[in-house]
């Protein structure tokens, strides 16, 4: 006579293995749970606080004389970072705008000199034409100094060189370097010659 709720349960090998490997991973997890559970344990006891018996006794310190400090002179306090930010205890900052005991230097003079206008040279006198005068014409130039220069150049050439300034109220505006005078034209054409080999072109003119 067999029992009606009796069922036989066959299992194959890779179902008994597979149930194996199911029951080392669970292991394997409550193994490490565990340890993890220690750990935490171990923390919080590891947090107790020391008891006052167990703290040291503290040593009274005692204040050593500084070097070169006056004596009775007692100790400025320290102050916090919160005073040094409202800048209690800090020395009285000086205003530039405030003028010190001290006394200042006279004021100096710089007053620049103003340079002083160097008068121009005066043009040198033209020689009295008479009649019949012939002149050398080396060139018209609208400063003075250009003019007296070019005269100065020409007297190292042992030629009577002078410049003819222009006349008040007329529409010529130059200074005229002229040489002469020279009672003929073949005096002058002598001379043009001589001063056109030192550079000098010119032109006659009465």
């Amino acid at each position: 006579m067999s029992d009606e709720g009796f069922h036989e349960i066959q299992l194959s090998g890779k179902q008994l293995v597979f149930l194996f490997m199911s029951g080392v991973v669970l292991l394997v997890v409550v193994f490490l749970l565990g340890v993890d559970v220690g750990r935490g344990v171990r923390n919080a006891m590891g947090d107790v606080p020391i008891s006052a018996e167990a703290a040291p006794p503290a040593t009274a310190l005692t204040e050593e004389p500084v070097a070169g400090a006056e004596p009775g002179k007692a100790a400025e306090p320290e102050l916090s970072y919160h005073e040094m930010l409202l800048g209690e205890g800090a020395p009285p900052a000086i205003d530039p705008a405030k003028p010190t005991a001290e006394t200042a230097p006279p004021p100096v003079d710089e007053t620049v000199p103003q340079p002083t206008a160097t008068p121009a040279p005066p043009a040198t006198a033209a020689p009295p034409a008479g009649r019949g005068a012939w002149f050398l014409q080396t060139g018209a130039y609208s400063t003075q100094a250009v003019a007296d220069g070019q005269v100065a150049k020409l007297k190292q050439l042992d030629v009577p060189a002078f410049v003819l300034a222009p006349e008040a109220g007329t529409a010529v505006k130059f200074f005229r370097v002229r040489v002469g005078p020279y009672t003929d034209r073949a005096e002058a054409e002598q001379v043009k010659g001589r001063i056109a080999r030192q550079g000098f072109p010119s032109s006659i003119t009465r």
